[in-house]
C-alpha cells in the first residue's frame, strides 16, 4: 500500500504554480481518513494527525511542485513557453515533453533553445485552442520501480510528499500517540514561494518544530542507496542542532535495533531548501533527504 501511494502521486503532473492534481490528491487523502486538513490563503495544505494525551506536535513538510513549464502564447501547433525552476539549457533542443490541458495529456517536442527569460518554443502533437492553465514537463516516464531504486518525471519533492502521507497513514493504522502536522507547500522551485506563504500566513505556529524534508542532489556522504540523510544544513544555512541532535540519536538506535537500517548525515551544499526561510524566521527547523540522482531531470 505504500508503494502504491508513492506510485500514485509520484504520476500525478505538477510544476510550479501548477500544483492542482498533488494538492486534490492530499486532501482526499485527509479526507478519506477523517484527518484534520486546512488551506492558507496561499494554497499550502496541513493534514494533522493527533492522537493521545497532550502529545508534542511535529511538523513534517514537503514542497508540491518540480521545475516545469508554463505556456505563453499558441499559434497552431507551434508554441511559446516559459521555464519555471532549475533546469539544464543543453537539454532544450529536441527533447520530448509532456503538456497538460485539464484532464488531457499531450506530447511536443522542443524546437528551440532555451532563450531569454527561460522563454523557448514547443510543436505540439496538435493544434491547441487556447493557453489559459496549460503547462508541462520533460517526457519522462511518469514513475518505475526497481527493487528500492525508484525513477520518476518528479522525484522532487513529490517523494517527500508521499512519505508524509505514508507517515501519517502509519500513525492512524496504529492510532500512535503524536500530534504530527503534514505540511505541504507551493512554488518552491521559483524562490521557496510557498514556504514564504507559511511564515507570512503564520500557517505553523512558531511553537512546532519543522522538520522539512526534500529530495537532495547525491554527493559523496549522501548517496542513493545507503538511507536517508540527516540534513545538517544547505548551501545557505546550517539548521537547529537540537532537532539535529534529537533526529540523530534516534537514527542510531534504530541502527542497533533494526537489522539492515541505515542513515547517512551530512551539510547538504547542492541547492537551498525551504529550511532556510524557516530558520531566518525564527522556527525551529530540523531536515531529512533523500539522495537524488539526475537531479531537476538532468
Amino acid at each position: 500500500q505504500t508503494q502504491k501511494l508513492f506510485t500514485d502521486l509520484l504520476s500525478l503532473p505538477t510544476a510550479p504554480y501548477k500544483e492542482g492534481a498533488v494538492s486534490a490528491f492530499i486532501q482526499a487523502f485527509a479526507k478519506k481518513r477523517g484527518l484534520t486538513l486546512k488551506a492558507d490563503k496561499y494554497g499550502n495544505l496541513v493534514v494533522r494527525y493527533t492522537h493521545g494525551k497532550d502529545p508534542k506536535p511535529v511538523a513534517l513538510t514537503a514542497h508540491m511542485d518540480h521545475p516545469g513549464f508554463e505556456v505563453l502564447e499558441a499559434t497552431g501547433r507551434d508554441l511559446k513557453a516559459r521555464w519555471l525552476g532549475g533546469c539544464d539549457p543543453n537539454h532544450f533542443p529536441g527533447s520530448r515533453v509532456t503538456l497538460i490541458d485539464g484532464d488531457e495529456q499531450l506530447s511536443g517536442r522542443v524546437t528551440s533553445a532555451l532563450g531569454d527569460g527561460k522563454v523557448f518554443e514547443i510543436r505540439a502533437q496538435k493544434a491547441l485552442s487556447g493557453v489559459e492553465g496549460i503547462f508541462g514537463y520533460w517526457g519522462l516516464k511518469p514513475v518505475e520501480i526497481d527493487g528500492d531504486l525508484f525513477r520518476t518525471k518528479g522525484a522532487d519533492n513529490l517523494a517527500s510528499c508521499a512519505a508524509i502521507l505514508a507517515v501519517l497513514d502509519k500513525l492512524q493504522k496504529e492510532k500512535a500517540e503524536a500530534d504530527l502536522w503534514g505540511v505541504f507547500t507551493r512554488a518552491e522551485e521559483v524562490g521557496l514561494v510557498g514556504a514564504g506563504g507559511i511564515v507570512a500566513a503564520k500557517t505553523v505556529p512558531k511553537k512546532v518544530p519543522l522538520i522539512v524534508l526534500e529530495t537532495s542532489m547525491e554527493l559523496p556522504g549522501a548517496e542513493i542507496g545507503n538511507g536517508p540523510v540527516i540534513r545538517v544544513g544547505d548551501r545557505m544555512s546550517v539548521f537547529d542542532p537540537k532537532v539535529e541532535y534529537a533526529v540523530h540519536t534516534l537514527a542510531q538506535e534504530l541502527e542497533q535495533k533494526n537489522k539492515g537500517f541505515q542513515f547517512q548525515r551530512l551539510l547538504m551544499s547542492g541547492g537551498v531548501c525551504e529550511a532556510t526561510v524557516y530558520v531566518l524566521h525564527g522556527f525551529t527547523v530540523g531536515a531529512l533527504a533523500f539522495p537524488l540522482g539526475n537531479y531537476h531531470n538532468q
